[in-house]
């Protein structure tokens, strides 16, 4: 394969840049070099500096009621424009990757500029605001759903999300991750997360349905969020004596993922395609104060298109149906039909990558 160069834009939240980091590793393993360019890429904590290289650019929101914001943001666009096109001379990248948000517009803009070939990826079923404005510059978008086409005009691709290193069901077996949390394989474990930010709502809902995991044998991951409350969970679980793994946070997901057998969580991009990678069924809570109700709409792809779970809304859930939607999940002849339907989907022919679409663009003749 011809080594060609393709520099990567994203945004400064982990929702962003875990997915661009992903895309660059698979674009390194098949020889392409990669070169990162946005702002703050040298104090953000989501970035992995060791290992990918980069350059940083000034960048600022571009919107704001604040005269002087507004006065900054286009300074800083104008200079970052201008920056982004020394670099691009130099590097001379094949195509340019951006990944949403105000972090990128400065570098796309170059690119375009300089008529090099632009790819857009956007996470949500919702597009951000950058990339349904920039997507009229692009060559295509990758989607992560299908559904997220009737926004755009120009050509898109569902390529799915890209996941890190290892996120997939074949990288580590059940026992591996039984072992990392102390728990059993010969029991059905539940897993619960409510994003990389915890969910308050989820957590103190799932105090009242303690009862029933022991009624359904269930062992429980279950991530909070919050150290405090992961330490008052620790105590309930054992008094119900329920075995549970009780952490604030989690940093190697794809353990947490390979040993649940159904999760309940919230619906943001990177939990419905991590779900999807390691087939697991579960209960989508969406967040209900995401921008365009955007996890109520990714929540529907996973449950409708895919038909691998069940939706609930948090205004107006109670514990009472928590416990019945789950008492649900795990009916015999319910579950199995939902793990199919996940396996079919995965299995389907026409799937697409966002590296493969990259490649395909840059070695097009």
């Amino acid at each position: 394969m011809t080594n060609t160069r393709i520099l990567i834009t994203a945004g400064g939240t982990g929702g962003h840049l875990y997915p661009a980091q992903a895309l660059a590793h698979q674009l390194q393993q098949q020889a392409q070099e990669v070169l990162f360019v946005a702002g703050g890429l040298a104090a953000n904590r989501y970035f992995d500096r060791e290992r990918f290289v980069y350059q940083e650019i000034p960048c600022s929101p571009l919107l704001s009621r604040h005269p002087l914001k507004c006065l900054k943001g286009l300074w800083h666009l104008y200079h970052g424009v201008r920056q982004s096109v020394a670099i691009l001379k130099r590097y001379q990248p094949a195509a340019v990757v951006g990944f949403g948000s105000y972090y990128t517009v400065s570098t796309l803009l170059a690119a375009k500029w300089l008529k090099i070939p632009i790819v857009l990826h956007e996470a949500n079923s919702v597009p951000g605001k950058t990339n349904r404005w920039l997507a009229s510059l692009a060559t295509c978008v990758g989607l992560h759903f299908p559904a997220t086409a009737a926004y755009f005009k120009g050509k898109t691709v569902v390529v799915g999300l890209p996941l890190r290193e290892g996120y997939c069901k074949i990288a580590i077996t059940k026992e591996e991750a039984a072992a990392y949390y102390g728990l059993s394989t010969d029991k059905r474990t539940l897993l619960i997360c409510g994003g990389s930010q915890g969910a308050r709502a989820i957590n103190l809902m799932i105090k009242e349905c303690l009862p029933v995991f022991k009624q359904l044998a269930l062992q429980v991951v279950h991530l909070t969020g919050n150290a405090e409350m992961a330490e008052g969970l620790k105590t309930l679980y054992a008094a119900h004596q329920i075995s549970a793994c009780v952490k604030a946070f989690e940093n190697q997901m794809d353990k947490a993922w390979r040993i649940a057998d159904a999760f309940i969580g919230r619906s943001g991009a990177s939990t419905v395609a991590e779900a999807l990678a390691f087939e697991v069924p579960g209960i989508l809570i969406p967040y209900p104060y995401a921008t365009d109700q955007h996890q109520e709409k990714n929540a529907d792809f996973f449950v409708s298109t895919v038909g691998a779970g069940i939706k609930l809304l948090e205004p107006g859930l109670t514990p009472p149906v928590l416990i019945r939607a789950l008492e649900q999940l795990f009916q015999p002849q319910h579950y199995d039909s939902l793990q199919q339907a996940l396996h079919c989907y995965q299995q389907r022919e026409d799937q697409m990558t966002l590296s493969q679409l990259i490649l395909n663009l840059t070695t097009r003749k």
